[in-house]
């Protein structure tokens, strides 16, 4: 059976329910947990987890772990000043300052430099990369196409990564301005995915515009804010279900990494997920995927 997995970032199942989201909301559905994702204390990031659901085991097992990643993209970022950056953790701890805003200003954050480094510095190693589905799929002679799926060859999604949480407390305009080009960017990788599914087994289609949406604009008890978020969350509602319409013989599968918490502005700990067809057995948690995924390409 062809297989479309349309992965969205921060997808979140309390507002898919909220408003009724049934173009998400598929034949069965529901949440599964994310934290399996990452060891005990290490936070809930988005390459992690999505690493998780490709290889249906944590990423720390072939040494790829939120310590490593983040050293790396901040040795990258702070060039030379790095060695103080590592002081001031030693001494301080990670609480936010606010001095890395000060420090882009200045030009002693490089953002150019990481945004070409990051994709390279968040791929996982290579002994991970031959144990994702993607290579037990094409192993197993199903033709494959992912492309800008982290971490396993994303570069403009990296790119993104890199440089949107400076958006974030911009003004309104500013914000939905940023948002505008995420979508217009997931619009166009969507269009390929859709022309490519046709001549392939397995497709893995990915998005962060509701996981940047949530983050700029997730602000219970302001209508402005809220009334923009639901418009993305729409506007990819749209797209999931012009595959529903192409392919219903195919087993779409709609999953998310993590929710928002929009009390403390951070990822939730549980996805949302949803088919258009029976799976082999509800995922309880993000691992789970890896092989649902594999039993029905088998179908």
């Amino acid at each position: 059976m062809r297989v479309i997995v349309i992965a969205i970032d921060g997808l979140d199942a309390y507002l898919v329910k909220r408003w009724r989201l049934e173009g998400f909301m598929q034949r069965i559905w529901g949440t599964h947990d994310v934290t399996v994702a990452v060891n005990p204390g290490e936070k809930l990031y988005t390459p992690l987890i999505w690493g998780a659901f490709l290889l249906g085991r944590k990423p720390s097992d072939f040494g790829y772990s939120f310590k490593e990643v983040v050293n790396k993209r901040w040795k990258t970022a702070y060039g030379l000043l790095y060695p103080l950056y590592r002081l001031r953790i030693k001494l301080l701890g990670s609480r936010k300052l606010g001095l890395r805003s000060l420090m882009i200003k200045l030009g002693l954050f490089n953002v150019g430099r990481l945004e070409k480094k990051l994709g390279e510095i968040e791929r996982l190693p290579g002994d991970a990369i031959s144990e994702t589905i993607v290579k037990k799929a094409e192993r197993m002679g199903c033709r494959v196409w992912i492309k800008e799926f982290p971490p396993y060859n994303d570069i403009e999604v990296a790119r993104l990564r890199a440089r949107t949480a400076q958006f974030f407390d911009k003004s309104l305009n500013e914000r939905l301005k940023m948002l505008d080009e995420v979508y217009n960017f997931s619009q166009k990788l969507f269009n390929e995915a859709l022309d490519a599914a046709s001549s392939h087994d397995l497709v893995l289609y990915y998005t962060p515009l509701v996981d940047y949406a949530n983050h700029a604009l997730y602000r219970p008890g302001k209508l402005k804010p809220m009334f923009h978020l639901a418009g993305y969350y729409r506007k990819v509602e749209k797209l999931v279900s012009r595959v529903r319409g192409r392919f219903r013989d195919s087993a779409i599968l709609v999953v998310s990494d993590h929710g928002y918490d929009p009390k403390i502005h951070e990822h939730s700990e549980h996805g949302f997920w949803s088919c258009n067809k029976s799976l082999p057995r509800p995922p309880e948690n993000i691992l789970d995927f890896h092989d649902i995924i594999l039993q029905l390409l088998r179908l």
